[in-house]
């Protein structure tokens, strides 16, 4: 869970030019250089169970050979229904580019609007979790303050919607719990767990620095008017009908 670098192949369209990518380097957290958010297990190593990790190699094959339609598809980088990266969450992970966020504060909720893909999230503070059949994108987020630190439990998330380009997946009965600290005048300390039995073997916890800045939200258009999608899938139609053609009669 280290930093991610573009890849560099033809077939990457726009992925390497650097109006596209926010550039990498190394988090500060607690005062401290960070190669990774992963701190627990100590061996820097996703603590998958079998069935994690056979659904991880499911989840990458189906990406680079499904075009089935529109539903076998990425949720985020092709069907636009979530953020890239896994950047709203939860967990909230640092997106490459877009990867600034607003947090707005009220008495009863906390919302948090990601750039990338201009997504909000809704944190009601102090609520009771909703029904197990009612499952959001971003589960259902409830929050409580300890002291200084908002604390957040996200329950109800959906085995349908894999972080996009993010190295683990979620299965229905998972639990995510954030930890929000404002540890400078311009910075959060954020800290998340991830339980989910199915997928790991044990919770593993992670960290990271959320640091202010002056940058503008821009608008985000996922795909302007996706015909990526369009193309996607009729490139694949294209294909098949290629096949067809080159196969010998019967």
């Amino acid at each position: 869970m280290s930093s991610y670098s573009p890849p560099s192949t033809a077939a990457n369209v726009g992925g390497t030019e650097s109006e596209w990518w926010d550039g990498a380097h190394l988090a500060r957290v607690d005062g401290e250089l960070r190669t990774s958010w992963l701190v627990d297990p100590g061996d820097g190593q996703l603590p998958y169970t079998a069935e994690g990790k056979r659904r991880v190699a499911l989840f990458a094959q189906a990406q680079i050979e499904s075009f089935d339609g529109p539903e076998s598809r990425p949720v985020a980088g092709d069907r636009c229904l979530l953020p890239s990266w896994g950047a709203m969450g939860p967990v909230m992970l640092n997106a490459p580019y877009n990867a600034n966020y607003r947090f707005v504060q009220t008495r009863d909720q906390v919302a948090i609007v990601a750039e990338n893909n201009s997504e909000l999230r809704i944190i009601r503070i102090g609520a009771a979790h909703l029904p197990a059949k009612i499952r959001p994108w971003t589960g259902d987020s409830i929050g409580h303050w300890e002291k200084d630190t908002l604390v957040v439990e996200t329950t109800n998330l959906r085995a349908d919607a894999p972080l996009s380009q993010a190295p683990f997946f979620f299965t229905a009965g998972a639990r995510v719990v954030e930890r929000f600290t404002r540890v400078a005048p311009a910075a959060l300390k954020y800290e998340f767990t991830v339980e989910d039995p199915t997928i790991f073997t044990r919770p593993w916890r992670a960290e990271m620095a959320f640091v202010a800045t002056n940058a503008v939200l821009y608008e985000f258009a996922c795909h302007e008017g996706n015909y990526a999608m369009t193309n996607v899938l009729a490139g694949a139609r294209a294909v098949e009908q290629g096949e067809t053609k080159a196969s010998p009669s019967r």
